[in-house]
C-alpha cells in the first residue's frame, strides 16, 4: 500500500493503512513562529509540510497533520509568534501518538523542525515507548549533513541562510528577500557551538534574554533556492533511509 495521508481518509480506510503501513509519520512545525521580518511565521509548517511530502514519495508511510503549536519560549516577544507550556507539548503530542495507537498504527516517527522541541519530544518519546510503544524522533540538527557545504555562512540558526534558502525552494512567493537582514552578533557562534545563549530574544536591550531586535540569527542574504533545493533533498534521504532500515 503506497503512502496515505491519514485526514484523507475514511475511519475504514484507516484501519487498513494502519495494518499495511507500518511507520506513521508526524511532522511538527509551528505555523504561529517568527522567522524574521522577511519569512512568514508558518515557516517550520511549510518545512514540515515538505519533508513529509518528500518523504512519503520515497517510502510508504502514513502521514499524519503536522503538530502546529508547541515549545518555543525564544520568540515570545515577537508579534504573531505562540508558546506552549513544554508539559502542555509533550502531553499532546503523547495523547496524539496514544490515540492513534489503541487503533491499531504501528510505529511512530516524530519528523521534528524545531530546536527547542527537542527536550519535551525526547521525554514524551520515552514515555511512549515505556508503554511498549515504537517511537523515534528526528532531529532537524543531524538531518541532511551531507547539503551543509551548500551554506556559506555557518553563523547563526535561526532564520538564516539555511532557513531562508528552504522556504526558497518550497514557495518563493513567500519571502520577502528585499526585507532580509543579517544579523550577526558575537554570541552568535560558529557551527559547532551553543545555538545561542540561554534566554528568550529581545527586541529592545531591556530585559532577561538576548537582543535580537530583527529576530534573526544569522545571514539570510545569502540564501537561494537551489541551495534549499540540496538541503530539503538531503534531509529527506536521511528520513527515508531511516524509514527503509527500521527494524
Amino acid at each position: 500500500m503506497p503512502s496515505v495521508y491519514l485526514e484523507h481518509l475514511t475511519w475504514v480506510q484507516a484501519e487498513k493503512a494502519f495494518r499495511e503501513i507500518p511507520i506513521v509519520l508526524l511532522p511538527i512545525g509551528a505555523i504561529l513562529k517568527e522567522h524574521g521580518p522577511h519569512l512568514p511565521l508558518n515557516t517550520d509548517y511549510l518545512i514540515a509540510r515538505d519533508l513529509a511530502r518528500r518523504v512519503a514519495e520515497q517510502t510508504d508511510v502514513i502521514v499524519c497533520p503536522p503538530v502546529t503549536f508547541g515549545y518555543y519560549p525564544a520568540f515570545v516577544h515577537f508579534p504573531g509568534s505562540v508558546n506552549l507550556a513544554s508539559d502542555t507539548f509533550r502531553e499532546t503530542v503523547e495523547q496524539i501518538i496514544l490515540s492513534l495507537s489503541k487503533n491499531g498504527a504501528q510505529r511512530f516517527l516524530l519528523l521534528n523542525t524545531g530546536v527547542s522541541t527537542t527536550a519535551p519530544l525526547t521525554l514524551a518519546a520515552n514515555n511512549l515507548v515505556a508503554q511498549n510503544i515504537r517511537v523515534a524522533l528526528a532531529n532537524i540538527l543531524e538531518l541532511g549533513k551531507r547539503a551543509d557545504a551548500v551554506i556559506e555562512n555557518e553563523s547563526g540558526s535561526h532564520a538564516n541562510e539555511h532557513e531562508t534558502s528552504m522556504l526558497l525552494a518550497i514557495d518563493s512567493t513567500v519571502v520577502k528577500m528585499e526585507n532580509a537582514v543579517a544579523e550577526i552578533q558575537l554570541w552568535m557562534n560558529e557551527r559547532g557551538a551553543p545555538v545561542r545563549e540561554a534566554g528568550p530574544l529581545l527586541r529592545s536591550q531591556d530585559g532577561v534574554g538576548v537582543y535580537c531586535p530583527s529576530g534573526v540569527i544569522g545571514d539570510p542574504t545569502r540564501a537561494t533556492r537551489e541551495k534549499g533545493e540540496a538541503i530539503l533533498r538531503a534531509m529527506a534521504d536521511d528520513v527515508v533511509a531511516f524509514c527503509k532500515n527500521w527494524e
